[in-house]
């Protein structure tokens, strides 16, 4: 079965935008790893995009971007995705991402609505991982 995944190790938010109750954690290389069909090998491809969270609340507070995620936890109802988010992926119901970042002593919880990851402008493959 052919899927996409986001790892989220390692990724920087470089920029953190909140309106109207939507918090966006944006990044400009995220790591997508593909596996495709019948493939022997899975590839690794850099895009850009945001992980938007609707009706957000932190707990404690993001701090200042940018920031580097260290690991990630992503809870969408039954599952808890831990480190990498399918692509693509729109959940609705109670959410969550709890966010442990470098540097950081205690975890992020950010809360909403709705988890969603926007991905802008086309994918750049990087290589071959296996």
């Amino acid at each position: 079965m052919s899927y996409r995944v986001l790892d989220l190790r390692g990724l920087t938010v470089d920029r953190v935008e909140r309106r109207d109750g939507v918090l966006a954690l944006c990044f400009d290389a995220g790591r997508i790893e593909k596996t495709m069909d019948n493939a022997e090998q899975r590839t690794l491809w850099r895009q850009a995009g945001a992980l938007v969270v609707a009706a957000a609340r932190a707990e404690p507070e993001l701090p200042a971007a940018p920031f580097v995620v260290a690991h990630a936890d992503a809870v969408d109802g039954m599952y808890t995705q831990r480190d990498m988010v399918r692509v693509p992926l729109d959940a609705q119901g109670e959410v969550a991402l709890l966010l442990r970042l470098e540097g950081a002593a205690e975890p992020v919880r950010l809360a909403g609505a709705r988890l969603r990851l926007e991905l802008i402008e086309p994918a750049r493959y990087v290589r071959h991982l296996d």
